[in-house]
């Protein structure tokens, strides 16, 4: 079994205007389907007052610890040092590493942010929380030769923001990009990649802006999907709060986030998913059956 698993900012179930949510105006309304599909519908609020956000959301998902709780607030940005002890403390990557399973993060960094990023010393650097996640447990990061090599994928998927940024690179089709994935997880067990563009262009609240990113993302799901194998491989689909789907607003909403399976293995999972911190145990107990035949407890 190969799991992917793509995590998506800022994306919430809205509704299905097409002059106010970018998701229900693109050609091809692949994300949109997907939504209308998922087999789960979580909670992102998580119990806490106010619009959720993504340093408290993202540990929630990536931890099964109920980050907003914890700290009595919803947290943007990247997580502080008392996030980060949770994350160091438990998360997917790691658990699952403790399992046996090989695990990996796709996305790509920059080579001078990486550096940043792993200088302990360096106390003005906030990384993300998937980031964190793959310190915590000693995951290889990728780098801009491994995007160069198609065995990484950057974040905005074509890789025009490394172009500009000054790298001599060739942009990619987000089906290429779709076709590196695939690729990168045939040599894992489980394959992680964060696509943070939907939240940017949700606090811009352009619709054009928003489509054009939805676009983009609509090919490389439509492309991933049919490449896989959905005998053997598991596509997982979420975010972490509501955004881009109402452009009305330049704020997150209180929206439920989509949370897409699919794959025939992840049906014997009898976990529910209702809110953000039930994504890892369904996580943990899709790859326990797997492996073992039983539930993960």
């Amino acid at each position: 079994m190969k799991v992917i698993f793509i995590f998506i900012d800022g994306v919430g179930i809205g509704s299905k205007n097409s002059n106010t949510n970018p998701i229900y105006a693109t050609q091809n309304l692949v994300l949109a389907k997907l939504i209308e599909d998922a087999r789960f519908k979580a909670d992102a609020s998580l119990g806490i007052e106010g619009l959720p956000q993504s340093a408290t959301g993202q540990t929630s998902i990536f931890t099964g610890v109920n980050a907003s709780a914890t700290i009595n607030r919803h947290l943007s940005g990247q997580p502080t040092a008392s996030l980060r002890d949770i994350i160091y403390r438990v998360n997917m990557f790691s658990e699952l590493k403790n399992m046996g399973f090989n695990v990996t993060s796709a996305n790509v960094y920059r080579d001078e942010y990486l550096a940043k990023m792993l200088d302990m010393k360096d106390k003005r650097n906030r990384p993300s929380v998937t980031s964190v996640m793959g310190m915590a447990a000693g995951i290889k990061f990728k780098t801009v030769a491994d995007f160069v090599d198609n065995r990484g994928i950057y974040h905005d998927l074509t890789g025009e923001i490394l172009k500009e940024s000054g790298y001599i690179v060739n942009t990619i089709s987000p089906e290429k990009a779709a076709q590196n994935l695939y690729q990168l997880s045939r040599d894992n067990d489980f394959t992680l990649f964060e696509h943070f563009i939907t939240d940017i262009a949700g606090h811009i609240a352009s619709m054009n802006d928003a489509v054009s990113v939805i676009e983009i993302l609509d090919s490389f799901l439509a492309e991933l999907i049919s490449l896989m194998d959905f005998e053997e491989d598991v596509l997982i689909i979420t975010s972490d709060h509501g955004n881009i789907e109402d452009v009305t607003v330049q704020t997150h909403t209180m929206n439920k986030v989509p949370v897409v399976v699919l794959g025939k293995k992840a049906d014997g999972v009898n976990r529910q998913i209702n809110s953000l911190v039930d994504i890892m145990p369904y996580v943990l107990e899709l790859f326990s059956i797997q492996e073992n035949g039983y539930n993960f407890k």
